[in-house]
């Protein structure tokens, strides 16, 4: 029966161990297109690393740190299995794992969310599995239970940290940490006091049987306490946050991958100069699509230079589902097309409202926009299907809602020296006062209703051209295209102090559900940004307008003043600011690690200086209770530690008198008396003398005593760092191997 619960709890302590390394997977295969398959490789790697690491843990007895690097052997060859699985840009199985070991951690920063499952983007997680599954099988088989889960949890919190928004709160993960913690403690070897435990030289089994049960107790109720939190603590946390409760919450996790070098565009130009020419031969087939009768987005565009509005350029590669844009609306509609382009110009992908999938054509999404940007080079002649959420804004739920604030909006409120005068009057003068919604519903009516829409109309929508064509509201206005009348309502909005941007895209097109869209559909409109709302739609472009622009209006005449309720991403046009947005905005590979390293420092440095003190309090528990015997022996570990730390070496050989004369020489202060008391209860105590509750006591005190003079006898820095020793807790968990 013994061998088989030795057998039992080795068996037990191993899936312990390969659950808790395991415990990052659900978070980290979050972050993958497919995430059942990537969560099955690295539950499988888990469960790899602890095999193959057991297995030679006991071909290299006494050497267990060995087991670590002679078990990668077996990881190289489950990368490149994985290779032949999941291959990624590199072809064949080597050449592709050689790859992905080399450039894994720098795509995966430099990809969005959702990517696909491959070895390129599955290599490095899956050796932080395998290391952290390797390192755990070496501890707990060498006895260090606790220790064991540590690199599990490191990996955990990585993974939480790598991608917050598409991995989302990490309940299962933290279940599953908590699990594997309470399997390891139920079949965690029992402890038995002994006099190596003391610093000596002859263990000695347990005299106490009654101390077994207490043990066992103690064990039954953590292990009960862990299954009670693994069910209260996550299910209050979400009963709190579907409550909405935490709606509020202040503290976001930031993406690490925004500090990543981007992949950017060679050239983007300015797609607002497209509409002119569109407009004045409206009859341009552009794409076919099919599906529910819906507006497209194409691009948006959030920076205004004077002469120019630009869009954005921070295009990461993704996968097919894509990471959500950041302001969703509070109500939206799921909404499938495909789409068959033919003369859409440049590379920017049209879909309906904020897409969530795309296939059929590599996409790089701007997360801040929404804005998509073909990976495979031109649209023109693809052939894709794209799902997004279309903003349903047939309630009024903006009428009370206030403008977006905070330094995130800065940029949307932004207009460069050089403005005219009269553009900030006009804009105060159509405004008028009263909420958000009713200063930028004014201004949007104001545009509609002064001037007239004219096909053809010269491009161009900066200062100069805005200077011509407004004028003070009342009179009547000139004629324009939606490139200028969607540029005047964002540059007064933001003389009003609204944050805005420019979206162009398209309508609905020609036709039923399979129908046409053409150049005359293509519209440009305005949006601000509201709190809780995220981006509103507003139409400014006139109500009189010639036959070649009534195409793209989808607006609800009821409403009025919102132009297509939908959202689109953005393509390649012509104008002045081709070239501007070549450039990345990220400091690169570089900036990346300047940015990284410090957070990897400030976790280390808290690491120590919480984590070391509050394990010193847990061993400092034991002086309390148990029997007098064992709290003696933790008393005399504890002064060990004490005489390290300060720095005083004693021979291996040296016995409990022969230090304490040791520590009289050390502390002239310090009683010969209670020196030798203390000496022979710690004998005693090893070799199963009659020790009672107040002789422990008193060397629980006699030892708190020593302890403090030896830190005020040393220098000053030695004092400060006294209690943040990081090897205090390695020599207190092997005290017969403490240096002396």
């Amino acid at each position: 029966m013994g061998a088989v619960s030795v057998a039992s709890r080795g068996v037990l302590s191993s899936a312990a161990v390969a659950l808790a390394a395991a415990a990052s997977a659900p978070l980290l295969a979050a972050g993958y297109d497919r995430p059942l398959p990537a969560f099955a490789v690295l539950a499988a790697t888990a469960v790899l690393a602890v095999a193959v690491t057991s297995a030679v843990h006991r071909l290299t007895r006494g050497i267990g740190p060995a087991a670590i690097p002679a078990g990668l052997p077996a990881a190289a060859v489950w990368l490149v299995a994985l290779a032949a699985w999941a291959p990624g840009p590199v072809k064949g199985p080597v050449p592709a794992a050689v790859d992905a070991v080399l450039h894994s951690g720098a795509r995966i920063l430099t990809t969005a969310p959702h990517a696909p499952a491959t070895v390129d983007l599955l290599a490095f997680p899956v050796a932080a599995v395998w290391l952290a599954g390797a390192i755990a099988t070496v501890l707990r088989r060498d006895g260090r239970v606790l220790p064991a889960l540590l690199p599990g949890a490191v990996v955990l919190c990585g993974a939480a940290a790598l991608n917050p928004r598409a991995g989302g709160p990490g309940y299962w993960s933290a279940a599953l940490a908590a699990v594997a913690a309470a399997v390891l403690l139920l079949t965690a070897p029992q402890a038995r006091p002994d006099t190596a435990s003391a610093g000596l030289a002859v263990p000695l089994p347990g005299m106490e049987p009654a101390a077994g049960k207490r043990r066992w107790r103690a064990r039954i109720g953590a292990v009960a306490a862990a299954a009670a939190c693994v069910v209260a603590l996550p299910g209050a946390v979400y009963a709190a946050a579907a409550s909405g409760a935490l709606d509020g919450w202040p503290a976001r996790a930031e993406d690490p991958r925004k500090a990543a070098a981007p992949e950017t565009p060679v050239e983007l130009r300015n797609p607002l100069s497209y509409l002119s020419s569109w407009s004045a031969q409206p009859d341009a087939p552009l794409m076919r699509v099919k599906g529910p009768r819906t507006s497209l987005r194409w691009v948006a565009l959030g920076e205004f230079t004077g002469p120019v509005w630009l869009p954005d350029s921070t295009y990461r590669p993704g996968g097919s589902v894509l990471p959500p844009a950041a302001g969703t609306p509070p109500k939206t509609v799921r909404t499938t097309v495909r789409v068959s382009v033919s003369g859409l110009p440049g590379q920017w992908v049209p879909v309906p409202g904020t897409a969530t999938r795309v296939n059929g054509i590599g996409v790089g999404a701007d997360e801040e926009s929404g804005t998509l940007l073909s990976s495979d080079g031109p649209v023109a002649g693809r052939t894709y299907s794209a799902t997004g959420d279309v903003p349903d804004w047939s309630g009024r739920q903006a009428d009370h809602a206030s403008a977006a604030s905070g330094s995130g909006y800065d940029r949307y409120l932004r207009l460069p020296p050089g403005a005219p005068p009269k553009l900030a009057d006009i804009a105060l003068a159509a405004a008028g006062d009263g909420t958000a919604y009713q200063r930028a519903s004014r201004l949007a009516e104001y545009l509609r209703k002064s001037y007239t829409f004219e096909p053809g109309a010269p491009s161009g929508h900066g200062y100069k051209e805005l200077s011509r064509l407004l004028v003070a509201p009342g009179k009547k206005g000139g004629g324009a295209t939606s490139e200028q009348f969607a540029s005047a309502f964002a540059v007064l909005a933001r003389e009003a102090g609204l944050p805005s941007r420019v979206v162009v895209g398209f309508g609905p097109g020609s036709g039923g559900d399979d129908r046409v869209v053409r150049t005359g559909d293509a519209v440009a409109w305005g949006e601000i940004r509201f709190e809780g709302l995220g981006w509103v739609p507003f139409d400014p472009n006139p109500r009189t307008r010639s036959q070649a622009a009534t195409k793209p209006r989808s607006v609800d005449q009821a409403e009025g003043d919102r132009a297509h309720p939908s959202a689109a991403p953005s393509q390649d046009a012509a104008g002045d600011g081709a070239g501007r947005h070549g450039r990345s905005r990220s400091g690169g590979a570089g900036g990346t690690l300047l940015l990284v390293l410090p957070g990897i420092l400030l976790a280390a440095l808290l690491a120590v200086l919480l984590g070391v003190p509050s394990l010193r309090a847990i061993r400092f528990r034991r002086l309390r209770r148990g029997p007098a015997s064992g709290r003696i022996l933790a008393a005399w570990t504890e002064l060990l530690v004490a005489m390290r730390i300060a720095g005083l070496t004693v021979p291996a050989s040296a016995t409990a008198p022969e230090m304490s004369e040791r520590l009289a020489r050390e502390l002239p202060n310090a009683d010969p008396a209670r020196l030798r008391r203390m000496a022979g209860l710690v004998d005693a105590a090893g070799f199963g003398g009659a020790v009672t509750p107040d002789d422990a006591a008193f060397a629980v005190a006699e030892v708190r005593s020593l302890a403090a003079g030896l830190r005020r006898s040393r220098p000053l820095p030695r004092r400060l760092t006294w209690w943040w020793d990081p090897r205090a807790p390695l020599w207190a968990a092997q005290p017969s191997r403490l240096p002396r």
